[in-house]
């Protein structure tokens, strides 16, 4: 067996050791990163919501009455003689759906509106719209 060339156990080890020491650090900072990335995205889709909450007001002088997703879906994205053009396009509210892990409350109608949502990340996020802004 002399004169075979090859690695070691211990070099074969070292190495594993320090493969799995790279991957400790790396995969909390990617957990991170993602996390962080899907609030992001919540954020960015409930902001186009408020805008377009918004835009309704403006032309209405009152936000529309909806406490339920499908109340207030419908009365942004539906389009009538009354009200020609869609708030929130239905590719938006898809865009909307796919960016959050659940609906919390909404009350919306008169001259305010509340909306919560819990974001895709590890911790379960809540994050509220108002006409004040949008907050974590």
């Amino acid at each position: 067996m002399k004169g075979q060339k090859g690695f070691t156990l211990i070099e074969l080890i070292i190495v594993i050791a320090i493969i799995a020491i790279l991957a400790a650090v790396a995969i909390p900072n990617y957990l991170g990163f993602r996390d962080r990335a899907n609030i992001s995205a919540a954020k960015e889709s409930l902001g186009s919501l408020k805008t377009a909450l918004e835009v309704y007001r403006a032309d209405y002088n009152n936000y529309p009455t909806a406490t339920t997703p499908s109340a207030l879906q419908t009365a942004l994205t539906t389009t009538s003689v009354a009200q020609p053009i869609a708030y929130f396009e239905p590719a938006d509210w898809a865009k909307l759906e796919a960016n959050i892990a659940s609906w919390g409350s909404i009350s919306v109608g008169g001259s305010d509106f509340t909306i919560s949502v819990v974001a895709k990340d590890r911790a379960g996020t809540t994050i509220t719209a108002t006409p004040g802004g949008i907050a974590p």
